[in-house]
C-alpha cells in the first residue's frame, strides 16, 4: 500500500547510503534523490547556532523569546501559526524567554518546529547555508522557516535532502569537522537524546549512537551515526516516501539493523 502527501505522488521510493564518518561510502541506493527534508535538515541549524558559541556572539544562557506566532518571509504576508499538530506544548508561554540550551534541546531532542524557527531567526538561513556547504552536502538546502506557505506559494521556497547529503553532514559533524571538539560533543550529546531513533533502534547498550529522524504525510526519513564519534563512527541515512507510516518505520528500521550488523560496529 502507498501513501500519498504535499509532497508524495504515492510512487514507493527509498534512498539510503552508509558511509564513515571520514566519508568512505560502504553501501547505497538511490542516494542523491532528492526528497522533502521534513525534520532530518534540523542538524545544519544545531551547528550553525553552534559555531556562534564557539565565535562568542552567544551562550547556552542567552534567551530567545519563545514564539508561538512567526514572520513570513515574504514581505506583506500575514504572520502564520504552526498548524495544530505541530505545536510543541512544551515550549515556554509565547513572549517569555527560554534559554537557548532548552531551545535547542526542544529542536532536537523532541524535534519542535517552534524551536527550529526560533533558532533559524537567531542564525540565518546563510548561516545554515554555510553549515551544509562546509559538509560537502551540496544538494540540500533549508530555504524557509517552518510553516512558512506563504513562501512556499510565492517562491517554491522548500526544504530538501538526499541521503547522501545527510550521511555527509552527520558524518562531518561526528568526526570533528564542523566545530571544536567541545561543541562537537555537545551536539553528540543532543543526538543521542533523541527520543525517536529508528536506525539505532535496536543498538545494544553501551554503544553510542545519535539521530535526527524527521516525518510529514508519506515522508520518513532517519539519519544516524553508530559507534565511538569520530571518523570511524558508521553513518547512515534513509529517506522514504510514498509509505505509510508504519512500513517506512519499519524499513528504516530493518535496514539500519542490517547496515549495523554487517558493518560490525556494534560488537
Amino acid at each position: 500500500m502507498s501513501a500519498t502527501g504535499t509532497y508524495s505522488d504515492g510512487t514507493p521510493v527509498i534512498a539510503f547510503r552508509v558511509a564513515t564518518a571520514s566519508g568512505d561510502v560502504l553501501a547505497e541506493r538511490n542516494a542523491g534523490e532528492a526528497f522533502y527534508a521534513a525534520s532530518t535538515i534540523k542538524v545544519a541549524p544545531l551547528v550553525a547556532a553552534v559555531r556562534l558559541l564557539e565565535s562568542g556572539d552567544l551562550t547556552l544562557d542567552t534567551p530567545l523569546i519563545s514564539r508561538d506566532t512567526f514572520t513570513s518571509q515574504v514581505p506583506d504576508a500575514p504572520d502564520y501559526r504552526l498548524v495544530p499538530d505541530d505545536v510543541d506544548h512544551g515550549m515556554a508561554p509565547a513572549g517569555e524567554p527560554m534559554p537557548l540550551r532548552e531551545v535547542l534541546e526542544r529542536m532536537i531532542i523532541v524535534s519542535s518546529n517552534e524551536a527550529t524557527n526560533m533558532v533559524i531567526e537567531r542564525v540565518g538561513l546563510d548561516a545554515i547555508a554555510s553549515v551544509l556547504a562546509d559538509a560537502g552536502a551540496h544538494d540540500s538546502r533549508m530555504s524557509r522557516q517552518y510553516g512558512d506557505q506563504a513562501a512556499a506559494d510565492a517562491y517554491g521556497a522548500s526544504n530538501v535532502v538526499t541521503a547522501a547529503d545527510l550521511t555527509a553532514l552527520m558524518g562531518a559533524l561526528v568526526a570533528g569537522r564542523l566545530a571544536g571538539p567541545e561543541s562537537t560533543r555537545f551536539m553528540v550529546d543532543l543526538l543521542a537524546r533523541q527520543e525517536d531513533p529508528l536506525i539505532a533502534a535496536d543498538v545494544p547498550d553501551g554503544v553510542a549512537w545519535g539521530s535526527k529522524s524527521g516525518s510529514v504525510e508519506a515522508i520518513r526519513h532517519d539519519v544516524a551515526f553508530v559507534g565511538t564519534p569520530g571518523p570511524d563512527a558508521v553513518v547512515m541515512a534513509v529517506c522514504t516516501r510514498g509509505y505509510p507510516f508504519e512500513d517506512a518505520n519499519e524499513t528504516i528500521r530493518a535496514l539500519g539493523g542490517l547496515a549495523i550488523a554487517l558493518t560490525g560496529i556494534a560488537r
